[in-house]
């Protein structure tokens, strides 16, 4: 069964075949930045291992002076995880949408969402 959630007055949906859709996802894919600001090592390995519990792996990675992006699969979780922090580690998620492109195919805009948690 298809599961469904809004995000910003928009529907999304998953459907139960998505690890067979995981095959033709183009190598580095990825459905959603988390950003962590600033560079803290407790942070960092507390959202490693909340991917590492839930089976999510992360697609990418970059370094900064002032923080790390993790590039991960799946948006959802994304939401999802900003959740876990807001409620387990009382830090509030920022999280934004942003348009990357448009599928002429489908007809639909194609947006990445982040999820920035900041201390």
């Amino acid at each position: 069964p298809n599961k469904r959630f809004n995000y910003k007055n928009q529907k999304y949906s998953t459907c139960s075949n998505i690890l067979i859709m995981k095959k033709f996802q183009p190598k580095g894919y990825y459905g959603a930045k988390i950003q962590i600001r600033p560079n803290d090592n407790n942070l960092i390995n507390l959202v490693l291992s909340e991917l590492k519990k839930h089976n999510f792996r992360v697609v990418d990675k970059q370094e900064f002076k002032n923080g790390l992006d993790l590039y991960i699969e799946s948006a959802e979780f994304a939401i999802k995880l900003g959740k876990i922090f807001k409620n387990k580690y009382k830090i509030k998620p920022i999280i934004t949408s942003s348009l990357v492109g448009y599928d002429a195919q489908l007809g639909k805009k194609i947006n990445k969402l982040t999820v920035l948690l900041k201390i």
